[in-house]
């Protein structure tokens, strides 16, 4: 019997241990989400300005932030910045890449933190704008989406991306 015992005790205490790194591992993940750090889930948040946002990294580096109005929550558009070349719609790697899809007023711009901007402002949506550039292998930069109307401008918050 105590050779039982000793088993349901190494069961029970390596229990303890896997629920307390999974508790751990979610609190990581929690503070991860508040400092802006991105995982490979679906990260949704509000930023400061109000503008709501819906972000997914895919496995290559890319990144799509779709953004919605402060206002009343309609799809304003999104933007995205394409590590690789992407064939279906020919859009090469190294790209930032604003759209508009609503006629709202409002332009779309995404912005990388080297300086490079996709900006529909001027045009009608639904507009994509496309800004290629080679940039060297795997540097990191950060990606943000705006929307602009004159001179207001409001912008989700900054996200990391890798060329």
């Amino acid at each position: 019997m105590s050779s039982i015992h000793k088993r349901i005790g190494a069961i029970l205490g390596s229990s303890a241990l896997l629920v307390g790194m999974a508790l751990t591992a979610g609190a990581g993940t929690a503070v991860a989400a508040e400092t802006d750090d991105l995982s490979d889930d679906i990260d949704v948040s509000v930023s400061t300005t109000g503008i709501t946002t819906r972000a997914a990294m895919e496995a290559n580096g890319s990144l799509t932030v779709h953004i919605s109005s402060p206002r009343d929550g309609h799809d304003m558009g999104f933007v995205r910045w394409n590590a690789d070349p992407e064939p279906a719609p020919n859009i090469p790697g190294d790209s930032l890449i604003a759209k508009d899809i609503s006629p709202d007023g409002w332009a779309v711009e995404a912005e990388l933190s080297n300086g490079r901007i996709a900006s529909t402002r001027g045009h009608k949506a639904i507009y994509t704008k496309v800004v290629s550039g080679n940039l060297p292998e795997g540097h990191a930069y950060k990606l943000r989406g705006c929307v602009v109307k004159g001179s207001e401008r409001l912008c989700t918050p900054w996200r990391a991306v890798r060329a």
